[in-house]
């Protein structure tokens, strides 16, 4: 069994069902193979026993960590292929179990343990020089749309703009109606209950208080009907902001966006001669396939802009095609190509009614664990992602997720994909 813990110290493995004695460098069954890597041998008659592991932080040798699991992977779990660990005095730690077939047949059983970073401020660690392409960044899909289930919601309730920025997310997706006088949220015919004045104003404040971090807005005019004024409409309710939004039409480094937002337009100004957005509509692509499976690329100033968003996905067996397209399109971000910027956006949402609605392509049904149902593709990305992580690489590209919470425990996807940053080898 190999355990990855990067900036961990082991300090003893074991089997059976009390804690091991002794020091584990003294230890025959257990070797260091490189670093935060071990390789933990089992013998073949304990496979009814369980494996105790205790560990610390490189930083704290007085408080160490327990996690006991079984020899032998559940079922469940390698049906799965990964599972989340419960670790004994910790609420700074998170572990998981991967269970993986390699390309020759054989099976990998991998403990993989983690240092659970500050999500509100994890850019704070990242240097000002980086291109916000070379950034893993978690996001979400129609952001705001928490009502209408099971068709327009999108997001949990209990996961407000508030609570997604805290949690990591650094780029947001919402669409707009003109009501009124007023930009209302709203997802396909249903409303939102929230305005874009009172989502502006969140984000100013966290913004302010947090002046290490940045995030992305993009905003689609929500149609139909069409407003022929919706850009100028727009622009009125930014004018007194504009200080705190990125409009230039390129991708920045990190330096350039920290305590500011970065616009990503996918409107059109409403006339010739409009004299609005004369410093830029920030990030604004010129061309937005719909649903396009293979995915489309487009030259935002100099970087190449990747976008993936096959979202007509027609029915839940064709969640392993969708997934597929997701990782096909992110294989070519683990690594850095020379000579050449890119930006990548992955949009792991799809929906069509009645069969693949966003719940379910999002989370599955059923018990899939048990071969009763269908693995939705947020558990499926969290199992590709533990892979990465383990492999030592690192994912550069922006996510933006249905349903981020809801997968493993309380850090979802967010949270991982945030570590992934901060991967000791991939990054």
């Amino acid at each position: 069994m190999e355990i990855y813990a990067p900036g961990i110290v082991l300090i003893s493995a074991s089997t059976g069902s009390s804690q091991s004695k002794g020091n584990a460098w003294e230890s025959s069954r257990l070797h260091r193979k490189g670093k935060g890597r071990y390789l933990f041998q089992t013998a073949p008659t304990e496979t009814k026993e369980s494996i105790n592991l205790h560990f610390h932080s490189r930083y704290n040798e007085k408080q160490s960590y327990r996690i006991l699991l079984p020899v032998l992977a559940s079922r469940s779990s390698r049906q799965r292929g990964w599972k989340q660990l419960h670790i004994e005095g910790s609420g700074g730690y998170s572990a998981y179990r991967l269970y993986t077939t390699q390309s020759d047949g054989s099976n990998r059983d991998s403990i993989i343990i983690l240092e659970r970073p500050d999500t509100a401020n994890f850019l704070s660690r990242i240097p000002d020089v980086t291109p916000l392409g070379e950034i893993t960044l978690p996001g979400t899909h129609e952001s705001c749309a928490m009502y209408g289930y099971p068709i327009s919601q999108c997001q949990q309730p209990a996961t407000p703009i508030e609570q997604q920025l805290l949690d990591g997310i650094r780029f947001l997706d919402v669409r707009l109606r003109v009501v009124g006088e007023e930009l209302l949220m709203y997802h396909g015919p249903r409303p939102q209950r929230s305005t874009l004045s009172i989502l502006l104003q969140v984000l100013h404040n966290f913004l302010e208080t947090h002046p290490t971090e940045t995030l992305i807005l993009s905003i689609k005019q929500e149609t139909p009907p069409w407003h022929p004024d919706f850009s100028t409409i727009l622009y009125k309710a930014f004018q007194p902001f504009l200080d705190k939004w990125f409009l230039e039409e390129r991708i920045p480094t990190l330096g350039e966006v920290r305590g500011k937002g970065l616009l990503l337009t996918r409107f059109d100004k409403d006339k010739d001669g409009d004299e609005s957005w004369q410093k830029g509509m920030g990030i604004h692509p010129y061309t937005w396939p719909d649903s396009r499976k293979e995915g489309f690329e487009w030259n935002c100033e100099g970087t190449a802009f990747r976008i993936q968003d096959w979202y007509r996905v027609h029915t839940f067996l064709e969640i392993p095609e969708k997934f597929d397209a997701i990782t096909t399109h992110l294989i070519p971000t683990l690594e850095i190509l020379p000579r050449q910027r890119t930006f990548t956006l992955s949009y792991l949402s799809a929906s069509y009614f009645p069969l693949s609605l966003p719940t379910i392509i999002a989370k599955g049904f059923g018990w899939p664990s048990w071969g009763l149902g269908v693995e939705g593709i947020n558990s499926r990305m969290f199992g590709w992602l533990l892979e990465r992580l383990l492999k030592g690489e690192k994912v550069r590209a922006c996510f933006a997720i249905d349903f981020y919470g809801q997968c493993a425990g309380n850090a979802g996807l967010a949270e991982l994909l945030v570590q992934m940053n901060f991967n000791e080898e991939g990054s």
